[in-house]
């Protein structure tokens, strides 16, 4: 017949291992401070606070001229210019232009604008927030509209663009391309896509 272990002899294994087990956990605990005092006796705290990641410089704001220029086809009939033909901003505040829009012809018409900026490298630094050039216009003889653009130039345009010209294109939007665009518009604000 086996014999099996009597209780009091593993009282203290059990004993031993609680202790261990509450002596690792203090340790670490201990550590940190340990941590702390060691690299402050060898110098080495002084280096990871030089160490620390430098905080990120903005890009200082500057100011630049835009000039504003439109144009359209010689078969559309219609007044289309800006208010201000040019102005002086600062990079990273927000301004808006208003253009006028006439319809000079007889018949109702719907027109898109094309934007284009010079030079090209502008392009990524022009933000619009408003743009009469998003959407169609539609206009009945002899009505006309007022149509703003709000935008801003990134300060990180560099500063050898001193100058950056946005223009806008006018055209002339038949029926059945109007009312395909118009749907397609849909779908895309549908979709979450910007135009």
């Amino acid at each position: 017949m086996a014999t099996t272990p009597d209780r009091p002899a593993r009282r203290p294994l059990l004993i031993k291992l609680v202790a261990a087990a509450l002596l690792m956990f203090g340790f670490s605990f201990a550590l940190v401070p340990l941590y702390d005092l060691m690299c402050d006796a060898l110098g080495i705290g002084k280096i990871r606070a030089a160490a620390q990641p430098v905080t990120a410089t903005t890009i200082a704001p500057h100011t630049l001229a835009i000039e504003f220029v439109t144009t359209n086809t010689e078969q559309l009939d219609w007044s289309f210019y800006p208010l201000v033909k040019s102005m002086e901003v600062t990079t990273s505040e927000t301004y808006m232009v208003n253009f006028i829009a006439k319809n000079n012809t007889a018949h109702t018409m719907t027109v898109q604008a094309i934007p284009s900026i010079t030079p090209v490298q502008g392009t990524e630094y022009l933000i619009k927030t408003q743009c009469f050039c998003f959407e169609q216009q539609t206009l009945a003889p002899g009505e006309s509209i007022k149509m703003p653009v709000v935008f801003m130039i990134d300060s990180a345009l560099p500063e050898k663009y001193a100058t950056l010209t946005l223009s806008y294109s006018l055209f002339e939007l038949k029926q059945e391309t109007a009312s395909t665009q118009s749907r397609n518009g849909e779908v895309q604000r549908n979709r979450g896509g910007r135009t």
